[in-house]
């Protein structure tokens, strides 16, 4: 059976501006997006907000259509220029980008402002991430994308891209954007559709399917990460696999 997807609806809450247990301030700069995928949980009611007081070195800023705010340019610029404790300010943008409405501009703007990655533990990187959640004829403009982005300043290395999983976009379509993702040199931030770690239950894919893209998943990072090299062989299981004759 096809699962039907429900109508999502969102609860309205005050701005989002607190600071974490590592000391990275959150922040919403706007909220929701002005698409309205049928996947996407963002509120279709988009909204902006005044720029709030900058209090921590490390900025997360949250909200999914970021790019859809007619001030965004001016509102980077700015906090690109704050410093806390005579220290400049990092941010990380915990969504990404749009890649259909990234320009040149945009992209020199953020860089220039310090605006990329925080990860979990509140550590900084010089990546950006996008999503490639629809299908495979928007591989060239994905390709244009992160090559707009490592131009102006970003590292592929640490650059991300959200691939939608679980979805109508088949196992074996996300198999070869991964495979691509691999020929550009980014890792892979996997999103899955609707499958907490309490529930099991596939939606368009199989538990199989799921199971193993998300072993791809890791394992491609890792390569990305350690520049090819697998951290998991160890230098006795390579040394055995060198004198068995087999192909590691």
């Amino acid at each position: 059976l096809i699962p039907v997807v429900k109508e999502r609806t969102r609860t309205d809450y005050p701005q989002i501006n607190r600071i974490d247990d590592h000391g990275v301030q959150w922040i919403e700069l706007n909220r929701g997006c002005k698409r309205g995928c049928e996947f996407c949980h963002a509120d279709p009611n988009f909204k902006t907000f005044d720029m709030p007081e900058i209090k921590s070195n490390r900025v997360q800023i949250v909200g999914e259509g970021v790019l859809f705010d007619k001030d965004i340019l001016e509102k980077f610029r700015v906090l690109g220029q704050q410093k806390v404790d005579k220290k400049v300010v990092y941010y990380g943008l915990s969504q990404g980008v749009d890649f259909r409405l990234l320009r040149r501009e945009i992209a020199e703007v953020m860089v220039k402002a310090r605006i990329g990655l925080i990860n979990s533990k509140g550590n900084w990187y010089k990546g950006m991430r996008i999503a490639w959640d629809m299908g495979l004829e928007y591989e060239f403009n994905i390709g244009l994308a992160l090559d707009l982005l490592a131009d102006v300043g970003y590292s592929r290395k640490y650059s991300m891209v959200f691939v939608l999983v679980n979805w109508k976009i088949q196992y074996q379509d996300c198999l070869y954007k991964l495979a691509k993702l691999k020929e550009w040199g980014v890792r892979i931030d996997d999103c899955f559709f609707d499958t907490t770690k309490k529930e099991k239950f596939p939606k368009f894919w199989t538990y199989e399917e799921l199971k193993d893209f998300r072993a791809k998943a890791r394992k491609h990072n890792q390569l990305i990460s350690f520049n090819g090299y697998d951290p998991e062989i160890t230098p006795q299981s390579r040394g055995k696999d060198e004198n068995s004759g087999e192909d590691k």
